[in-house]
């Protein structure tokens, strides 16, 4: 993901951050520096960031989980809204995806109890149960506001993500368990649906009392349901085909020494959205749609499409199964993928012809 920073690397899995997390730290120093002034200000700041690697530890419990059933996990984001892992595919087991995701709150359970127990021994239970205790999360700056507000957001994480509304935690808990019985294609559908209805419950109640948060949170929820719907729509289109089988043997391609302009008629002619540029039989480059059009602006027709095609080619073999392909085009951001057989280049595929495909 762009505006991204790589901060750690855990189980060969990049831990990142993304550039507007740095929002929610500023937020957060400034709401407690104000009353509080600047011990206010590092003390929220430490409230986010110790926060935030609670939800760390969330996403590494699912992608830990992950590896162990063979799933590879390519990164995980922290944005403002919370943290993502990105697995290289979906868990082909419902069992599989039962227990990755129960793993992420089940951390938070872990972290809520060990903070409970810490709090315990400091305080006693009198002050734990006490509202004192609670009101310290918002509280002056202190050790004892920042013990509750981890505990307090350990505890919410655990049971919000737990809620049966894909894509959250509990939605795919509740997908997994409804796919043992009735298959994952209907279990998605049943899932998503009952996620959808969940969102727009939430965001009624978050409309009615004015918390726009929460009905955010619902959007994001609803149309989260609505790509898993989707998404598992295209998975079963494209099931049981490999990259070689879909690629098009009479796509158009470029040569190295032909003009933009040709590049653009092609682009009027055809519903081709990228093209391979080949010197003889080896591929040397290729042009996207964009692309094309971007030159012609900045270049002019008469440029010649080796000085504007892109060199850096990522290469398949053309025995990927489709299913696997889908999800490093999220990570490619629009570039096609070169598919190589026996016979040496056999197309390309961009994330367009899979979902024309499905």
């Amino acid at each position: 993901m762009k505006w991204s920073l790589r901060i750690a690397r855990v189980s060969g899995i990049d831990i990142k951050v993304h550039a507007s997390f740095l929002l929610v730290v500023l937020y957060f120093a400034a709401m407690f520096g104000s009353p509080h002034g600047l011990l206010g200000a590092a003390f929220g700041a430490a409230v986010v960031i110790t926060l935030f690697a609670c939800v760390v530890l969330h996403e590494l419990g699912h992608s830990l989980v992950a590896q162990r059933f063979g799933v590879s996990v390519r990164e995980i984001i922290l944005l403002p809204i919370g943290g993502l892992a990105r697995l290289g595919r979906e868990p082909s087991r419902p069992f599989h995806e039962l227990v990755i995701a129960v793993a992420g709150p089940l951390v938070n359970v872990v972290i809520a109890v060990a903070l409970t127990g810490l709090a315990l021994a400091l305080y006693g239970p009198h002050m734990l149960l006490s509202r004192q205790f609670f009101d310290s999360a918002l509280g002056p700056p202190s050790f004892t506001g920042l013990l509750s507000s981890l505990l307090w957001a350990n505890v919410a994480l655990a049971v919000f993500n737990m809620i049966p509304a894909l894509p959250m935690d509990g939605g795919r808990v509740f997908r997994a368990l409804l796919a043992m019985a009735v298959g994952k294609p209907k279990a998605t559908r049943i899932a998503a649906t009952v996620g959808q209805l969940l969102a727009a419950g939430l965001a009624v109640i978050g409309i009615y009392v004015g918390n726009l948060i929460l009905a955010l949170i619902a959007a994001f929820v609803f149309l989260g349901a609505s790509q898993e719907r989707v998404n598992s729509q295209v998975t079963e289109a494209v099931r049981g085909l490999s990259a070689g089988e879909v690629c098009d043997p009479n796509a158009i391609t470029l040569m190295p020494g032909d003009m933009v302009g040709s590049a653009v008629d092609h682009l009027l002619r055809t519903a081709q959205t990228h093209f391979a540029v080949v010197h003889g039989e080896h591929l040397v480059g290729t042009l996207s749609r964009d692309e094309v059009l971007a030159a012609a602006g900045a270049v002019g027709l008469g440029a010649f499409v080796a000085g504007v095609m892109r060199r850096d080619i990522v290469q398949i073999d053309a025995g990927m199964p489709l299913d696997e392909l889908r999800p490093m085009f999220m990570d490619l951001g629009g570039r096609p993928v070169a598919v190589f057989g026996p016979h040496g280049f056999a197309g390309l595929l961009g994330y367009e012809d899979v979902s024309r495909i499905a």
